[in-house]
């Protein structure tokens, strides 16, 4: 919740300016929040040169000289985006849990409009190894249902043009690796949330945009699993060993764990087409 104080408050303006008319009005200086339509962005609380506003009552960090000048310019960041790579092998190593919270906790940071966006870490061995055979066979059913007529498959194709990518890659998890979950997968994230709730989808991909390069960040591997996402929310008892509610659903999966590939080159060759625009005469 975002909570304001008036005795701190010295009636600026500055918070008006920005939100009056839409989450937030005025009395007598005052802002009043409309908490039906604030969607928690905590642009407010970055704002208030007086620290009026906060989220849950607790005071925001300051920015001062000394923080700004902490601050990792472009070429860092571009460095770590660039050593970015989806790890598909995992090292049998186990990733220490105060890495896993602070990759975890990094979600918080992430530019979503959605507060109540939970995080399940799974950790627990024999945990990872019932959702694997839970996702083994939810991928079953659905080979089953797309490949094993061909006038379904046909129907399926155009629709989906990816379709034999797909059929390739379900058949190298089920007749190759024979299992879902990556070989020493140490650690699951589930971002769990309410879809039905206006902006949830989305924030939830922020959410996991941000624990990614965290991880990197960390020298920690990591892969989304979308198929894991699929077969939890179709199986409602794994749901419920999760403490998954039901009006809740599983909108993302981050699989970690340390990297035991050797990764000896940056690509380099592909490059964004960027369109200008520009008023033609």
């Amino acid at each position: 919740m975002i909570f304001f104080d008036k005795s701190i408050c010295k009636k600026c303006g500055t918070c008006i300016s920005y939100f009056d008319g839409y989450c937030m009005t005025q009395d007598e200086g005052y802002p009043i929040i409309d908490y039906e339509v604030c969607n928690q962005c905590q642009k407010c609380i970055a704002i208030c040169p007086y620290q009026a506003i906060t989220m849950n009552n607790i005071p925001p960090t300051k920015i001062t000289d000394e923080l700004i000048k902490s601050k990792i310019g472009y070429d860092e960041l571009i460095s770590l985006l660039r050593f970015r790579r989806s790890t598909k092998i995992f090292a049998k190593r186990d990733i220490p849990k105060d890495i896993i919270s602070k990759i975890a906790s990094s979600a918080k940071y992430a530019p979503n409009q959605n507060k109540n966006i939970d995080i399940l870490v799974i950790d627990d061995p024999s945990m990872i190894q019932i959702i694997d055979l839970c996702a083994l066979k939810f991928v079953k059913r659905l080979y089953k249902l797309m490949f094993s007529l061909k006038p379904i498959s046909k129907f399926i194709s155009i629709f989906l043009k990816s379709i034999y990518v797909i059929k390739k890659k379900m058949e190298r998890d089920l007749y190759i690796n024979k299992h879902i979950v990556k070989e020493n997968t140490n650690v699951l994230l589930l971002v769990i949330g309410n879809s039905k709730v206006p902006t949830t989808e989305m924030s939830a991909q922020y959410l996991l945009a941000t624990m990614i390069l965290t991880a990197v960040s960390l020298n920690v591997g990591c892969t989304l699993m979308d198929s894991l996402k699929l077969a939890i929310n179709n199986n409602k008892k794994i749901k419920n060993k999760l403490g998954i509610k039901k009006t809740n659903k599983v909108l993302g999966v981050l699989a970690l764990g340390y990297s035991n590939e050797k990764i000896v080159n940056i690509p380099n060759g592909y490059e964004i087409n960027l369109f200008w625009n520009k008023l033609n005469d």
